[in-house]
């Protein structure tokens, strides 16, 4: 190889090396500002929910037996029927 050539091969190199150097720094800046935002957004989320927790304990603690007779609701009558587990999974009666 030449010299001549072998510094075009250098001076390319460094070239595309300085290119990569500067996609990453940048990419990783952007990175950094998106993570921001998603910080900002996660902080907003979680004060909506604690929100929507307040007004629900709120609203249940109103929640009555009258009410729920004015909305139409009945007293269960008879047996009330419940899910026992009494065998293990899988067994089969035949």
């Amino acid at each position: 190889m030449s010299e001549k050539r072998l510094k075009l091969i250098m001076i390319v190199l460094i070239l595309a090396l300085a290119g990569a150097y500067v996609y990453f720094v940048n990419t990783s800046v952007f990175a950094v500002a998106e993570r921001r935002d998603n910080e900002e957004k996660i902080s907003q989320l979680e004060a909506d929910v604690s929100q929507l927790e307040a007004d629900y304990m709120a609203r249940s603690n109103n929640v009555t037996l009258e009410l729920a007779k004015s909305l139409g609701f009945l007293d269960a009558t008879g047996k009330a029927g419940f899910a026992i587990k009494d065998r293990p999974v899988g067994y089969a009666r035949n």
